[in-house]
């Protein structure tokens, strides 16, 4: 992830993770990135982020979601936070869970119906966000 956002001259901070979720977060001046990553060469089609280890959605936090096929990672997106809480969209589900809310989470799905719809935060077209 780090040399990606290089290639696009993104200057990045990697943070160690504190919290102890998976992934690394990655800073870029005052916005955190997210790292999330879906294996499609399996049949995983989708990623859960709890929501207390997401966090408030907010302008400067963004989800950099990897995919992997054929064992590497070949496609970056970059989706803004706030994105997550669209309530008509196929990508993204929000599941409240109101009697256990540690287990509430954001939901993101990938298929051949939905990649068309992620191609607007693939990391080329979001590279100006990130760096404003």
């Amino acid at each position: 992830m780090k040399s990606e956002l290089e290639k696009v001259q993104i200057k990045v901070k990697v943070v160690e993770n504190e919290n102890g979720r998976e992934g690394v977060d990655f800073l870029i001046g005052d916005k955190q990135l997210h790292l999330q990553s879906i294996d499609l060469d399996t049949s995983q089609r989708s990623i859960k982020i709890k929501k207390q280890d997401l966090g408030e959605l907010n302008d400067n936090l963004f989800i950099a979601l990897v995919l992997i096929i054929d064992k590497r990672p070949k496609v970056v997106y970059i989706i803004p936070s706030k994105e997550l809480s669209q309530s008509d969209s196929n990508i993204f589900i929000n599941n409240e869970v109101s009697l256990m809310p540690s287990l509430s989470n954001w939901e993101i799905k990938v298929s051949s119906n939905t990649i068309p719809e992620l191609a607007k935060y693939a990391l080329e077209n979001m590279i100006d966000k990130l760096k404003s």
